[in-house]
């Protein structure tokens, strides 16, 4: 699967960011270590967690992991 292309199943269009930042909180990351893990600071990575929550209708971070599981992003 193309990492830039939106997964159609879930009718909304992650950014590559957001699904890196997404997998990091599925290796159970804090925003601490996401943040010195990708070079960018925790107030990045808080904004790419709302956003992708905001997409994917979820309403914690275990949901946004388990609908990536769901729909095989990774």
């Amino acid at each position: 699967m193309n990492t830039t292309t939106p997964h159609t199943s879930l009718g909304v269009g992650l950014t590559p960011r957001e699904r890196e930042v997404l997998h990091c909180i599925a290796e159970g990351l804090s925003t601490k270590q996401i943040a010195g893990k990708l070079f960018i600071s925790h107030y990045t990575v808080a904004n790419h967690r709302k956003n992708m929550l905001a997409k994917l209708g979820a309403k914690s971070s275990a949901q946004l992991v388990r609908q990536m599981y769901s729909y095989a992003l990774g």
